[in-house]
């Protein structure tokens, strides 16, 4: 074989394997995430959700950032480099641990008015006696707090403290409080109540930074209802 042959048979043979090379990698990465509503970013940009796709970067140091997030699960962030060979990625995001414990609530974060039981005050010269219901609410509050940050029977004002819980598998952290205000006239003996719900991510919560969230530890559920059932009736929201 002659050198001009055999240099052209060489040729051949690097072009075949550049290209079946080139065809075991394809340009096109894919990606699918459970649960299918999750929203896919690429680069910061949003590329889909549950499923995606990005041409693949042409140099083995250049980066991807793919982020996925949704609500009531833990967010992935990951890298992908030019230089792996992977066609395809696949995620599972895990529930966050927040949402597992928390249940929602449409009364957090706002006074409803109780309108006291007649069996819990009195009327004495005109005057309305609710030291009966007084007594009765800091018995359920203390069923829920270690103890009563403020009490002011005169003034008709009741605060507890802040209760902090952290959760498994979550970086968040809630903290619930309540406040009353005796608002009760010879016409309408009553109580305003709220109960306060605010939620913040580990380092925002060191710092105090919490923010108002429409949910409630499971365990605490029942505190609105004994507030709203046990010393009288609601009246309005």
């Amino acid at each position: 074989m002659t050198a001009k042959k055999l240099f052209l048979v060489l040729g051949i043979c690097f072009s075949f394997a550049v290209t079946i090379y080139g065809a075991k990698i394809p340009k096109i990465v894919k990606i699918t995430v459970e649960p299918k509503e999750t929203a896919i970013y690429i680069n910061n940009t949003l590329a889909g959700y549950g499923y995606a796709e990005f041409t693949r970067p042409k140099k083995k140091n250049e980066v991807v950032i793919i982020r996925c997030e949704c609500e009531e699960y833990k967010p992935i962030l990951t890298k992908f480099y030019g230089g792996d060979k992977r066609s395809s990625l696949s995620f599972a995001l895990m529930q966050d641990g927040f949402y597992r414990a928390s249940a929602a609530s449409g009364i957090v974060n706002k006074f409803f008015t109780i309108d006291i039981d007649s069996m819990y005050y009195e009327i004495k010269d005109g005057k309305v006696d609710v030291s009966a219901a007084w007594k009765l609410l800091h018995q359920i509050l203390l069923n829920y707090f270690d103890e009563i940050s403020t009490t002011d029977f005169y003034g008709g004002y009741v605060q507890t403290p802040w209760q902090y819980k952290t959760f498994t598998m979550s970086d968040r952290q809630i903290r619930n409080r309540v406040t009353i205000r005796d608002i009760s006239t010879p016409l309408k003996p009553a109580f305003q109540i709220k109960v306060s719900s605010e939620v913040a991510g580990s380092n925002a919560a060191r710092h105090g930074e919490f923010t108002e969230v429409d949910r409630i530890p499971k365990e605490f559920e029942p505190i609105i209802q004994e507030l709203q059932t046990r010393i009288g009736k609601v009246s309005s929201l």
